[in-house]
């Protein structure tokens, strides 16, 4: 089966992250987003991708080639402007193998979702798009789709902004119940592809879904079971690192379990301390020295070297970050190539890449 995953934003909300790669290639435990989507779709059968790039799309092309090292075959389809959703799979479809139905995701999203079986329902009910539906607490900042008993879309109704500007400034609001909203990912059929004007920014939610709706062309909703995450920004990306550790997303992950709480990649050393409750995932020839301490979740990324004496709570870091003895820092994330000396104080704090962060100095710490 074929499938399109679009991975062309500018992940404007990890800046100054997302400077040196794209969104998509955002390594979560070691291993970039787009391959959790990958492995999910050739575990469902899709086994053909196309993916649908614009922003630093040469990365994302370098890092996956032919697809052949990951079993599949894959094709890249780059917007020379911004198409929108709905544009990038118009534009994406020119690249597919075959006429037939297709599935997208939308590469931002980290799932368990069961798709053959929303593939199957979609194919029982001969609709001509399906789109995958996600249970969440009502009032909610997302666009939000009516079903009828059978299961076809007979709204979708957003949110004005001043309910976005309440639920963010109060989103402790009491729960009335639940809502069903877009999880990001579709079974489309080929005329639906082909309905989409070529060449121009088309949104698939405000343009496309919505005259299908109102001329009643066989769009259907498909509750699905599971976890479901879409990774927006730092806060969704903290979020499903934590998940992914404490076993809440059914996927294997990247690495050996050496003891309880700790993965580690290959040719990685550690001789620190895991201190008691604490999740670490060290990747590929990372050396922790004995007399570091790593609390809470930490990620380690590939090649980087911490220093003995050095303590790390909450962090991520990701390729060839250097953390020299006694450092200590507290919910960070450091961009690759990035170089602490010893005795720094860091929290709260994102770093950007080939920064050099000298001895002793302070971070978003007390004096």
């Amino acid at each position: 089966m074929q499938g399109i995953i679009i991975a062309g934003g500018f992940g404007t909300r990890f800046r100054p992250l997302t400077y040196t790669r794209p969104k998509p290639l955002m390594p979560i435990l070691n291993r970039p987003l787009l391959e959790y989507q990958v492995a999910l779709l050739k575990a469902h059968g899709v086994d053909e991708i196309v993916f649908a790039t614009n922003y630093m799309a040469d990365a994302i092309e370098k890092h996956f080639a032919d697809g052949s090292r990951f079993g599949v075959k894959m094709r890249y389809a780059q917007e020379d402007q911004p198409l929108g959703t709905a544009g990038a799979i118009r534009n994406a479809a020119n690249s597919l193998w075959r006429q037939e139905t297709v599935v997208v995701f939308n590469g931002d999203i980290v799932t368990d979702f069961d798709l053959s079986a929303i593939i199957d329902l979609h194919r029982k009910r001969g609709a001509r798009a399906t789109i995958a539906l996600k249970a969440v607490p009502s009032p909610n900042p997302y666009g939000v789709l009516e079903l009828h008993s059978d299961g076809r879309v007979l709204a979708w109704r957003e949110p004005t902004d001043e309910q976005k500007k309440a639920l963010a400034a109060n989103p402790n609001v009491e729960q009335t119940g639940w809502d069903y909203i877009n999880a990001g990912f579709y079974v489309l059929e080929p005329e639906v592809i082909r309905s989409i004007p070529e060449g121009r920014m088309v949104s698939i939610e405000r343009e496309i879904y919505p005259r299908m709706i109102d001329n009643q062309e066989g769009l259907y909703g498909a509750p699905a079971e599971g976890y479901w995450v879409d990774v927006a920004g730092p806060t969704q990306y903290w979020q499903v690192t934590n998940d992914l550790l404490r076993g809440r997303v059914r996927v294997p992950l990247p690495g050996t379990p050496l003891a309880e709480g700790l993965w580690c990649m290959k040719g990685a050393q550690m001789h620190g301390t895991l201190d008691s409750g604490g999740l670490s995932h060290i990747g590929e020839g990372a050396l922790v020295e004995q007399g570091a301490h790593l609390r809470g979740t930490v990620v380690i990324g590939a090649g980087c070297h911490i220093e003995q004496g050095s303590v790390l709570e909450d962090c991520v870091l990701l390729e060839q970050v250097h953390v020299g003895a006694g450092a200590c820092l507290t919910r960070v994330i450091c961009d690759r190539n990035v170089f602490i000396a010893s005795g720094c104080r860091i929290a709260d704090a994102v770093i950007a890449a080939n920064s050099r962060i000298e001895g002793e100095s302070r971070l978003g710490t007390s004096w």
